[in-house]
């Protein structure tokens, strides 16, 4: 655990008195320097700019838990800033926010108790250990403010304390059925774009969430009976608590349940230690499973590059979605059409570490680059272990889905192009053709034109050069758009919605 994360910002000014008092305070201050350089392996390295959470939950059972949460901030915007703003999505599930976090449809599905509603309250700000003042606004209160004057290359630390309660629904944050989901829990860090701090709220369509790499320390303090699944590796344990370090991902999420059974493989990936971690709740054929996301992993790793975490976990959690990604993280849905379904499911969520989680996108305007390369990789998956019939079977089906909508009135709504906002489709089916289906059949047409090999080179340069940062289209045209290889203007064909397929 990285503790006291507060002390990097702690300086030493030069004595302005002579004699006693400024000969005790300097020895004070030598003290708590000394103090903290004895414990220098537990602090972030000066020269990484990586954004630093460190959290402590309380959770004693029900619909309540306490959160104390330092974020080590570092301004690297070029800009004199005057405030630090965090997402607060749990206020997406409040009674007031206007945009529900599920569709009409979805409804009946989502509560399964009544309705039922969740919210964060922020209790108290410091920056630096100073009492901030700070504001709560946006749809629900999803967005918080607090002041704070930063110049570009300084850093600060926002100290927030935090009552969070859980609704009951099948979703990413409260408690479903037979666990409880903590994803999106935490005020997470805005983006600073363009001169501004981005403010998206939730949306019921698609994964509302756009952020940069950072690490997180968290201790979790829990009921006996539950077991943790969650992002990172767990350093700690106790029957009642649990202490964890994520660094270098995305976001960091977990779910607890008492009803967990736990299956875990160490394999090596080119001379490191990997261990995938399965938190099954039904699951009948769970040993395959595990080896499934095994097999996965190597893959990906092989065909697109090394899987950067020593550890990769899988949990089942019931929510409306067949899964979700988080970082080292995610979870499946264990109610599944079929078994065939399941695996597509988990390969294709494991995929998402590579294009989400190690490379990031913008997921609310551009969500394609990630789920429609996802959801390719999912079909390269069964291709590259031998298994073309399920690669054709995917691809024939994204196919097919897609031209229904295609085929649909432009006066109805339905849009081709694939750079738009979450907020700009007007039903789940178009996001997912657009995003999932046509996105996949975008990255087939480039294995197609470019071979298989030369794709995949492709692919491993746009890992390598966007891995930890965020990617854009432009980025992945440029891997394509190498030596006699000019495949950019496929890529916008597609994405500005005039391509033919």
């Amino acid at each position: 655990m990285k503790k006291e994360i507060s002390a990097k910002r702690f300086r030493i000014s030069k004595p302005l008195l002579a004699g006693v008092i400024a000969a005790i305070t300097l020895i004070v201050v030598l003290t708590a320097v000394l103090l903290s350089a004895c414990r220098k392996d537990d602090l972030p390295s000066a020269t990484d700019t990586t954004p630093i959470y460190e959290m402590t939950l309380s959770y004693e059972g029900g619909r309540t838990l306490s959160l104390r949460q330092d974020v080590l901030y570092f301004n690297t915007t070029g800009e004199t800033l005057s405030e630090i703003k965090f997402h607060l999505y749990p206020n997406a599930f409040s009674e007031s926010a206007e945009n529900k976090p599920y569709l009409p449809e979805e409804k009946e599905t989502f509560f399964y108790n009544g309705e039922s509603f969740g919210r964060i309250n922020v209790l108290s700000a410091k920056t630096d250990r100073s009492t901030a003042e700070f504001s709560v606004y946006g749809d629900g209160g999803q967005i918080l403010e607090v002041p704070c004057k930063l110049n570009d290359g300084d850093s600060v630390t926002v100290s927030l304390e935090c009552e969070i309660v859980l609704p009951e629904c099948r979703a990413r944050f409260g408690i479903a059925p037979d666990s409880v989901n903590l994803t999106g829990f935490y005020p997470a860090l805005c983006i600073y774009e363009n001169g501004a701090w981005r403010e998206d709220v939730y949306c019921a369509v698609g994964d509302p969430f756009y952020s940069e790499i950072a690490s997180f320390y968290v201790t979790l303090n829990k009921p006996t009976s539950m077991k943790v699944a969650a992002s990172g590796t767990v350093t700690a344990t106790s029957d009642a608590s649990v202490e964890i370090v994520a660094e270098n991902v995305r976001d960091f999420g977990m779910c607890l349940s008492d009803k967990y059974s736990l299956l875990s493989a160490d394999f090596l990936l080119n001379g490191k230690t990997v261990k995938v971690n399965y938190f099954s709740l039904s699951d009948q054929n769970a040993q395959e499973t595990l080896a499934l996301a095994v097999r996965a992993v190597e893959t990906f790793s092989s065909a697109f590059g090394d899987y950067p975490y020593p550890a990769f976990t899988i949990a089942q959690a019931e929510m409306c979605a067949g899964g979700m990604e988080y970082g080292s993280f995610v979870t499946v849905n264990p109610v599944t059409s079929s078994r065939a379904a399941y695996e597509q499911t988990v390969v294709h969520e494991t995929a998402h570490q590579w294009w989400f989680g190690a490379v990031g996108s913008d997921q609310i305007n551009s969500p394609w680059l990630d789920e429609g390369l996802t959801e390719f990789s999912t079909a390269l998956f069964y291709l590259l272990n031998g298994d073309e019939k399920t690669y054709d079977e995917i691809v024939s089906s994204s196919a097919e889905y897609y031209r229904r909508y295609q085929s649909l009135p432009a006066a109805i709504g339905f849009d081709p192009s694939m750079n738009r906002p979450l907020y700009g489709y007007v039903a789940a089916g178009e996001y997912v053709a657009v995003t999932y289906m046509k996105g996949l059949l975008l990255f087939d047409t480039l294995m197609t034109l470019a071979g298989k090999d030369r794709f995949l080179s492709c692919m491993q340069a746009y890992y390598s050069a966007n891995r930890f940062g965020i990617a854009t289209q432009e980025n992945l045209e440029a891997v394509f758009s190498t030596g006699n290889l000019n495949l950019g203007g496929i890529i916008r064909g597609y994405t500005n919605g005039t391509a033919v397929i």
